[in-house]
């Protein structure tokens, strides 16, 4: 009788933390959905209303006429929409040969630069497409269509770029993943899939 006693409370209390790990991956879930539509919302509307600022770094002539990117509103903008330091940190890393070619030269070549050409010829093409889509053609929105836990602190998502021609959608052929992990109890974007 007392072994019977003993599986009916170990019953209770698997059952009771399946239940209470079911809430928190359900709550999880939608905080990370929720993430990733406030990302690409965000995105999407700076770049269709030429923030450029914020989506991306600029090039600005400092106090002594020298040119050279400035991260600091893009940055911060990334912080703001989930990402991980370890991706800012790399997104960051990704410009040190566009910052190290532009202090070899002068304000008056960099203002001479007629064509795209010029800034890809110095690693700082990177106006020509967009950064966090993986091309030339701007999206309208995004659909998710999986999101998959691989344990308690990260997750996969699958999602699905949209354009809009009136009121229909029509879906690009190519999923993207995006990887979130949890830090600190707050998941975070590790990897943007493109």
């Amino acid at each position: 009788m007392k072994k019977i006693h003993t599986l009916i409370i170990a019953f209770l209390i698997l059952s009771s933390c399946l239940k209470l790990h079911a809430q928190e991956s359900k709550t999880d879930s939608l905080l990370i959905e929720q993430s990733i539509y406030e990302f690409f919302e965000w995105y999407i509307h700076s770049t269709r209303y030429e923030e450029n600022e914020e989506n991306r770094p600029i090039f600005i002539i400092d106090s002594n006429d020298v040119v050279r990117l400035d991260l600091t509103r893009y940055i911060a903008n990334l912080r703001i929409h989930h990402f991980s330091e370890e991706l800012i940190t790399a997104e960051i890393a990704s410009y040190k040969n566009c910052q190290e070619n532009l202090k070899k030269i002068t304000k008056e070549e960099f203002l001479a630069f007629e064509d795209i050409f010029a800034y890809e010829d110095i690693d700082c093409g990177f106006d020509n497409n967009y950064k966090w889509i993986g091309g030339q053609e701007m999206i309208d929105g995004i659909r998710i269509n999986k999101c998959v836990f691989l344990d308690q602190k990260n997750c996969r998502v699958d999602i699905e770029y949209y354009s809009l021609n009136g009121d229909e959608k029509y879906f690009w052929k190519n999923n993207t993943i995006i990887k979130l992990r949890k830090i600190k109890n707050t998941w975070k974007i590790v990897d943007m899939g493109v």
